[in-house]
């Protein structure tokens, strides 16, 4: 059976993505290879073994297009509106928090979006029903 181990994402400063990732997600590097032309480095916490690849690739100056293909990561968190208003005091600018409710009322899901220095989208969804 397969099993999820990294998704990937090329990054314009290696240092500023390490920065943003740890405050906002707490992911620090868990491996890093560094080679003539590029860096990878695997972030992960205590609470998933799945990693976030970040690839550096030296003396590239333009910033990479997101295309149309590409929607967003998401992360999980026991408090949505808590961690929210823990990334503002940190100075970073996630968006409004959001609520989905069924026909019944009943909370689908809370959540809201962040982006990275690299305009990547993360969703941070409050653990709940599906999102566990």
């Amino acid at each position: 059976m397969a099993k999820l181990i990294h998704t990937m994402i090329r990054v314009q400063d290696l240092q500023r993505s390490l920065d943003f990732y740890q405050k906002a997600f707490n992911l620090g590097v868990a491996h890093r290879l560094d080679f003539p032309d590029f860096t990878l480095a695997y972030l992960r916490n205590d609470e998933t073994h799945a990693e976030l690849e970040l690839t550096w690739n030296k003396g590239r100056a333009e910033p990479y297009t997101h295309g149309d293909g590409y929607g967003h990561v998401a992360v999980s968190v026991e408090d949505a509106k808590k961690d929210r208003e823990r990334m503002i005091s940190l100075g970073l600018a996630p968006l409004d928090l959001k609520e989905f409710k069924g026909d019944d009322g009943q909370l689908i899901a809370r959540f809201f979006f962040i982006l990275d220095p690299d305009g990547y989208k993360i969703e941070v969804l409050e653990r709940h029903g599906h999102y566990e």
